[in-house]
C-alpha cells in the first residue's frame, strides 16, 4: 500500500474524523483509492456524498466533488447546493465542470488563488488537520443559514 493511502485509512480511524461520525457530521460511505465517499450531513439533515480525490494525501489537498453513489456519476447540478451566493460561490458546478469544488482547501480551486492565504488562512489545506479539514469546511458551509436546499 502507498504512503498516501496508508495516511488517508490511519485518518480514517482518527479520534478526530470518528468523533465527526458520532457527532453527525458526516458518514464514512466507502473508500477505493485514490477516492474517498464521505456523507456530509446538511442543516436539514441530507447527507450529500463528496468524491474525494486523496492521491498525495496529505501532503497534497484532496479535491473533490458532490457524488452521486447509485448513478456512480457527479451529482445532478440541478441538485447542487445554491440557495445564496456564499453557497453559490462555493459549490460551482461551472467551475473545472463540477469536478472541484471553489473552496480554499480544494487542490484545484487553489491554484491560481495565492491571495486565499492572507483572505481566508483557516481554509487553506492543513495537512496537520488531515481529511477533516475539508470536511469541516463543507460540513460549515452545509449548516449554515445560507443553507436551504431541498436536495434529496
Amino acid at each position: 500500500m502507498a504512503p498516501d493511502e496508508q495516511s488517508l485509512r490511519a485518518d480514517l480511524l482518527s479520534a478526530r474524523f470518528l468523533s465527526g461520525e458520532d457527532r453527525g457530521r458526516w458518514q464514512l460511505r466507502k473508500l477505493e483509492w485514490p477516492y474517498l465517499y464521505v456523507d456530509v450531513v446538511a442543516r436539514n439533515g441530507i447527507g450529500l456524498t463528496l468524491r474525494l480525490n486523496c492521491s498525495g494525501f496529505p501532503h497534497t489537498a484532496p479535491t473533490g466533488t458532490f457524488w452521486d453513489l447509485s448513478a456512480n456519476a457527479k451529482l445532478a447540478f440541478d441538485k447542487w447546493p445554491r440557495s445564496s451566493q456564499r453557497l453559490q460561490m462555493a459549490f460551482r458546478p461551472e467551475w473545472k465542470g463540477g469536478e472541484a469544488l471553489y473552496i480554499p482547501c480544494d487542490r484545484e480551486s487553489m491554484a491560481g488563488h495565492d491571495a486565499w492565504v492572507a483572505q481566508y488562512p483557516q481554509l487553506i489545506w492543513n495537512p496537520a488537520k488531515g481529511i477533516c479539514h475539508y470536511l469541516e469546511v463543507v460540513h460549515e458551509l452545509l449548516q449554515s443559514r445560507d443553507y436551504a436546499c431541498t436536495t434529496t
